[in-house]
């Protein structure tokens, strides 16, 4: 399992525990703005709308901390510094230590997870984010899929355990490589990326991912959207947000 690192230029706030980080005031985001980088509040260019329906609300590793620890742990996190760098090269922030299940490799695990380009965290719109289908994101640990790249799914989340919050800072060759990612899409049929869609992370682009780990072992998220005697095709409908009830549709 990864060891988690802590530094001057990386913050650490275990579940349960709260460690508060220093960060000059003049520096500061606000708590809102963190949250709706998270994806918390929903905030997608293709559902704005949804913004002010939970814009406060407050799930697992945000739950217990304060404006301050969230303000100074997305500060601290833009350190050139920050977290601790992997011999791939994946540089990984633990933001929040979950205090739940730590899955190995080849268990399944869920999680939401939000991605920009190589203007880091925060610098615009994502590029692509799990909030907008209303369920976490469900991948085999240690495989790569179509939508994280090995540094993610296989690097960048060994280690993390349920009810933790990770920043990761993915090279080129471990994203979307030569071939970039483009704009992804919603319609009738779901998600889809069109051909000639524009960048919104360029090729030979580094990538920084936030993920949340809601079921890392637990079977909270597998129950409500792999429930037993329901096929793939029929799962894939189900929708939870925080996997806390059914049908948890913000």
């Amino acid at each position: 399992m990864l060891a988690v690192f802590t530094s001057a230029s990386s913050a650490l706030v275990v579940a349960g525990t709260t460690q508060r980080p220093t960060c000059s005031a003049a520096s500061l985001v606000s708590r809102r703005s963190v949250l709706q980088s998270l994806g918390v509040g929903l905030i997608a260019a293709a559902a704005p709308s949804a913004a002010d329906a939970k814009s406060d609300f407050k799930w697992g590793p945000m739950a217990a901390m304060s404006t301050e620890q969230m303000d100074a742990l997305d500060e601290q996190s833009r350190s050139a510094t920050a977290g601790v760098l992997l011999p791939s090269g994946v540089r990984v922030i633990d933001m929040v230590v979950g205090d739940g299940p730590a899955p190995s490799k080849g268990d399944r695990v869920y999680a939401h997870y939000k991605v920009w380009g190589g203007g880091g965290f925060r610098s615009g719109p994502a590029a692509d984010w799990s909030f907008q289908e209303g369920r976490p994101y469900s991948w085999t640990l240690g495989e790569e899929t179509d939508r994280l790249p090995s540094g993610v799914a296989i690097d960048g989340a060994a280690g993390m355990k349920e009810g933790g919050w990770r920043r990761l800072v993915v090279p080129a060759n471990l994203a979307f490589g030569d071939t970039g990612l483009r704009k992804v899409n919603y319609g009738p049929q779901g998600r889809y990326i069109g051909t000639k869609a524009p960048y919104v992370i360029k090729p030979g682009e580094a990538a920084y991912f936030d993920l949340i780990m809601l079921d890392g072992g637990s079977g909270r998220c597998e129950a409500l959207l792999r429930p037993p005697g329901v096929g793939e095709a029929e799962a894939r409908k189900l929708r939870s947000m925080t996997c806390s009830y059914k049908q948890e549709i913000f």
